[in-house]
């Protein structure tokens, strides 16, 4: 097997390797001949360059597990893996093989399932974890090289029993023991290691949380002479107060730093490759424009390796990431963010970047504002990037592509869809007469019921008054699809209802948005429509078959509007 190794031959036939989707098993994907993007050179990287603690951070679904899972398969000396490195990239470099494959005892552990709903039970989920490490391990436990006490303490971990306080330590003497055994220092690695804080503070008992990790991690990586060297992934890094002080100054490498760039995720070559080989060539234009636009240090057009996997096996061009869980806190932003936020996420629904400056420590708890903590923890988390040619630590960022803007879609339609009954109704009622051309139904009610409600929003920008139509119609939507700033006609249209039946009617709404009091609020609707003509929004849904089109163009100003209608045969007026 080689670099890629996308391909086998049975039979002197070339046949694409089977895609084994959210594989995390290296052994598994290596020994059963699925696809694999060759990663081994990180192997490589980090031992040229790690501390002696080194902390990666990445967005979730992004390699993490299936690296932490190599380098386990790497370093461990309980196996014989040899031959599952046979033919990949590591191997060239027999001196870092010769040296390191299969020296280290290792313990491994991954964290990202810890997601109690209390902190007791979040503790029982470890303790769950640290006894199946015991059984991986059994052997220390038969072994004469153990003490008496060394085998009381294993056995109580291993039947769990020990007491909370005792568990804090458990990585220790686990380590203890294997140095005990091998008479080596020990490699440990520690996935997801923030998935347990993360949680906490969703659920409330983040401070509880944070003082078990505190010392749980601590006492592996703070003075430990045993450790060799360890591991720890995640999506974020928390601050020095929080978590990190607990430890020797670790090395960091996060999303805006150089090293390991390119072994998280996959290259633009890597992409264009695989969808070569899996007949999917003359679509890598839509694939750069769903999953594209990661960036780690000064290394670009990085791509999401689960939704990519996705659609090599499926064909189909959706959104795949969003289903993996970890939107909860977008979800949030529209039920506890302040009216700022909710407005900057408006901008960013609708292409207007925020401003930020980029902090990489992360301080717990997050308040829901808009400020750069809660912009620098979107970006570590895979939703926004910095906009072309930012540089420097002060940037402007925007939503990452089509994949992420279709995940905020759904949290303001699900919030739009929470509000109290009697306005969801009327949200309902709207979207119904916007689909029948009832313009004047359509402006009664955005006047009267929906623009006036307090439990709906306030409005400073255009952006908002967009998010507030756009996130009404996706509340409101069955058998259609709420398209918002996508490329249309000659430009790009503010919103576009399209009916799952062509045979059905479609609409195009363009918004204004008037600052000071205006003479005749109509016209300014009149030039939303003049908009759609000029820049030929309609072209788009006609070249897909649709016939029967509406054209809307909304004026705003303040909490009132005007609304002007054409079909897209009519001439303006």
């Amino acid at each position: 097997m080689v670099g890629w190794g996308l391909e086998f031959s049975v039979g002197g036939c070339e046949m694409r390797k089977r895609i084994l989707i959210g594989a995390e098993s290296f052994e598994e994907l290596i020994t059963e001949n699925y696809f694999y993007i060759d990663k081994t050179l990180f192997i490589k990287e980090l031992l040229e360059s790690r501390g002696k603690a080194t902390l990666i951070t990445r967005p979730r679904r992004f390699g993490k597990t299936l690296n932490m899972n190599m380098l386990r398969s790497f370093f461990d000396a309980g196996r014989d893996n040899r031959h599952l490195f046979e033919g990949l990239k590591i191997m060239e470099h027999k001196e870092i093989v010769e040296k390191h494959l299969g020296k280290y005892p290792v313990i491994y552990m991954a964290l990202k399932d810890v997601e109690e709903r209390t902190f007791s039970n979040s503790v029982e989920s470890i303790e769950l974890l640290i006894s199946g490490i015991c059984e991986r391990n059994l052997y220390l436990y038969e072994s004469e090289r153990l003490s008496e006490r060394q085998k009381s303490i294993f056995y109580a971990y291993y039947m769990r029993k020990a007491t909370e306080s005792e568990l804090k330590t458990a990585i220790a003497f686990l380590m203890e023991c294997l140095h005990t055994y091998y008479s080596k220092d020990v490699v440990v690695l520690i996935d997801e290691y923030d998935a347990p804080i993360n949680n906490a503070l969703l659920k409330g008992y983040y401070q509880e949380m944070i003082e078990f990790m505190r010392v749980f991690l601590g006492s592996v990586f703070k003075g430990n002479d045993l450790l060799e060297f360890g591991v720890l992934t995640g999506v974020n890094r928390v601050s020095r107060e929080g978590l990190v002080s607990g430890f020797n100054n670790p090395k960091v490498c996060g999303i805006a730093d150089d090293e390991f760039a390119t072994c998280y995720g996959f290259t633009e070559e890597e992409v264009k490759q695989a969808c070569e080989e899996y007949g999917h060539g003359d679509r890598f234009h839509d694939v750069k424009k769903w999953y594209d636009g990661y960036r780690f240090g000064q290394t670009q057009d990085m791509y999401n390796p689960w939704s990519i996997t996705q659609f090599l096996s499926r064909g189909k061009l959706r959104n795949y990431w969003a289903n993996t869980g970890g939107v909860a806190i977008l979800e949030d932003i529209f039920f506890k963010g302040s009216l700022s936020l909710r407005d900057d996420m408006a901008g960013l629904l609708t292409d207007i970047p925020v401003k930020m400056k980029y902090d990489e420590h992360i301080t717990y708890p997050i308040q829901f504002r808009s400020d750069d903590a809660f912009w620098s923890m979107l970006l570590n988390a895979g939703y926004l990037k910095p906009c072309a040619g930012s540089s420097g630590d002060v940037f402007h960022a925007e939503l990452v592509n089509r994949e992420v803007k279709d995940i905020f879609a759904r949290c303001i339609g699900l919030w739009f869809k929470r509000q109290q009954y009697d306005i969801h109704v009327t949200i309902q009622e709207f979207a119904g007469h916007l689909l029948d051309g009832d313009a004047e139904a359509v402006s009664r009610t955005l006047n009267e019921e929906l623009l006036n409600n307090p439990s709906c929003h306030d409005f400073k920008e255009e952006n908002s008054y967009h998010m507030f139509i756009y996130g009404m119609l996706l509340a409101a939507s069955t058998d259609y699809t709420v398209l918002s700033n996508r490329e249309s006609g000659k430009g790009r249209s503010d919103c576009i209802i399209k009916p799952d039946d062509k045979g059905k009617r479609a609409v195009v709404v363009e918004f204004k948005h008037v600052r000071e009091e205006p003479q005749d609020l109509m016209e300014e609707a009149r030039k939303g429509l003049e908009q759609i003509k000029e820049k030929a929004y309609v072209h788009s849904l006609r070249t897909e078959g649709y016939v029967d089109v509406l054209t809307y163009g909304i004026a705003f100003y303040k909490k009132s509007c005007e609304v002007a209608m054409l079909c897209c045969a009519e001439q303006v007026h």
